[in-house]
């Protein structure tokens, strides 16, 4: 096994022998926390709420301004669930690292606050983890739903059965394949590789899941048993609009590029990056098209960063000759040559 653990890695120390130990620790790290939201993810883990024997739930607040939400959890909950409050906040790998040092479970369920599991979610993994002891990490198929949580999009489907992902890490080396609430991490994983890494801020998740690929086996459920609420406010969605997150993703990859094995190295990280560089001239097309023009210069840039060659490269110089002609001559001028072009199109 590859050794992994750097100063960027915190330690996550092994607990002591306890005989009463849970098998699931949901981890529910909040800051400044939409009240409605968090309702709506504290319900969704309660209704499947196994008892405090075989799940630990604890809301980890990163030392929100106004305080944690202790008194919409009494209300939902009582004393079923615990509350965490840091003295300051710790950023993202901070946060979730603590959840991780307070999880007292076998496997531990780091569960966003504006984030959903639906009924069978622990079942379902709990049923496949049992048969795949071998497993580091479980995740089931997920949807991605607007602010309201209506579903907007679907995880691709891993394979059609529950079972033990094959060549997953190019899988998840080379695309986006999974979203944090689909995902249970054995405790024990998280010891042997570190944490979540500190000089990462957009895609530290990722990175963690494609260091766990290359290490243990990936158990798979099929069935959609969580989704992602992306909405304005996501930290994801913030660091589109600067460009963060695929610069960030460029650091990532030069991070995980040594976890490929040798003979496929070069390839693996050609191909992440072509990827990740087409996702970001897309972001970049959507923003100019929203006239959004500091938004898609920022995702021109990741782009050159990640991967500068071939049709992305002239992808990216068409579009950034549109905005120096949107910067020169405005919106309206634009709008005009494109009708032109329309005007002349063969038919």
């Amino acid at each position: 096994m590859a050794r992994f653990l750097t100063e960027k890695m915190q330690v996550i120390r092994p607990l002591l022998p306890d005989a009463t130990r849970p098998f699931w620790s949901v981890m529910i790290p909040t800051y400044k926390p939409r009240a409605d939201y968090l309702e709506e993810t504290l319900k969704s883990v309660l209704q499947q709420d196994p008892g405090p024997g075989q799940m630990q739930i604890e809301v980890v607040d990163d030392g929100s301004p106004n305080g944690a939400p202790v008194e919409l959890v009494r209300r939902l909950a009582d004393d079923r669930v615990s509350v965490h409050r840091e003295p300051a906040n710790n950023g993202l790998a901070g946060i979730w690292n603590r959840c991780i040092e307070r999880a007292r479970g076998e496997w531990v369920h780091i569960l966003h606050q504006d984030d959903i599991v639906l009924p069978g979610f622990y079942d379902h993994l709990y049923r496949g983890i049992g048969c795949n002891p071998q497993a580091g990490m479980a995740f089931c198929r997920f949807a991605i739903s607007d602010a309201n949580g209506h579903w907007k999009e679907l995880a691709p489907l891993e394979r059609s059965t529950p079972g033990v992902l094959d060549g997953w890490l190019e899988r998840v080396a080379t695309d986006c394949r999974v979203q944090c609430p689909a995902v249970v991490v054995r405790r024990a994983t998280y010891e042997q590789l570190g944490g979540f890494r500190a000089d990462l801020v957009s895609v530290l998740d990722i990175e963690m899941w494609v260091r766990i690929a290359a290490n243990f086996p990936v158990f798979y459920e099929p069935q959609i048993l969580a989704f992602f609420r992306r909405h304005g406010t996501n930290q994801s969605v913030m660091d589109e609009r600067t460009g963060a997150n695929m610069q960030d993703m460029a650091r990532a990859i030069e991070v995980w590029k040594d976890y490929f094995p040798a003979h496929c190295r070069e390839q693996l990280e050609q191909q992440s990056r072509r990827y990740w560089s087409g996702i970001a001239l897309m972001l970049a097309q959507i923003f100019f098209s929203n006239e959004d023009v500091v938004a898609c210069t920022s995702q021109l840039r990741a782009a050159k960063t990640l991967w500068n060659h071939g049709r992305h490269r002239s992808r990216r110089l068409r579009l950034e000759a549109k905005v120096l002609l949107h910067r020169v001559l405005g919106e309206r001028a634009i709008s005009a040559m494109r009708e032109v072009r329309r005007r002349i199109r063969p038919a």
